[in-house]
């Protein structure tokens, strides 16, 4: 006799779904989420006048709140496909691993950019240009490739992408160099503004990572509601 096919388990395939359904979401928002960084590069940061001060706080960062928005509303409503008896543990955990993951989105393109003018300018291949921009941030701040990249473009708005200043130890941060200067002042070196000043890059950082955080946490909240409300709905006669 022909061996029968195990009947497949509903439990199993609903559960794949909902993972299926968040990865998918998740890649889908990481590369519009790019893409948005490319156009701001491209288009909005190159403007006259303008473009060095929307590039300084990271204007295109505001689509945050969009695309987080999605983001958890649609992992939440996903849940619907998840077994009820799952903790919440169980039920957020793809949500707070995709996040960072798609917050990061936009910065791997904006050192994938910034790697590029290198090796078109150095006229070297992308793999020379990626290990002379690793060296660079090693020197600068201590770490190469995302995080290295991630920690300096927090001090500086435009990265270097002359051979001869990568391969050396910049000395001329335009951030380190204005606050040598007002160090000089003993009253301002020992006051709260040099500290705020130092970290104002992070700060501007720090309220976007916010944004991100709660606006896929509050629409997560939502979308979970609207699954038990569907799964509620469902069950009843």
């Amino acid at each position: 006799m022909p061996a029968q096919s195990k009947p497949s388990d509903p439990r199993a395939q609903r559960i794949a779904l909902y993972f299926l359904l968040g990865l998918s979401l998740s890649a889908l928002l990481a590369v519009a989420k790019a893409a948005l960084a490319w156009a701001a590069a491209t288009y909005l940061y190159s403007l006259p006048y303008a473009g060095g001060f929307l590039k300084s706080v990271e204007l295109v960062e505001i689509s945050n709140l969009l695309i987080f928005l999605l983001l958890g509303l649609g992992i939440g409503a996903a849940t619907r496909y998840l077994p009820q008896s799952w903790p919440m543990q169980a039920k957020v955990a793809l949500l707070v691993v995709v996040t960072p993951l798609v917050f990061s989105a936009s910065y791997v393109m904006q050192q994938a950019l910034w790697v590029r003018q290198v090796a078109e300018r150095a006229e070297i291949s992308p793999t020379e240009s990626r290990q002379l921009t690793n060296g660079f941030l090693r020197r600068e701040v201590g770490s190469g490739g995302f995080w290295g990249f991630f920690s300096l473009s927090t001090q500086m708005t435009d990265l270097p992408t002359q051979p001869e200043i990568l391969q050396t130890q910049l000395t001329d941060n335009p951030n380190v160099v204005v606050e040598n200067e007002l160090a000089k002042y003993e009253e301002f070196q020992s006051s709260l503004i040099s500290v705020a000043f130092r970290a104002v890059g992070w700060a501007i950082r720090l309220m976007y990572i916010t944004i991100a955080a709660l606006a896929a946490a509050i629409y997560y909240a939502k979308g979970q509601l609207w699954a038990d409300q569907r799964r509620q709905a469902k069950a009843e006669p």
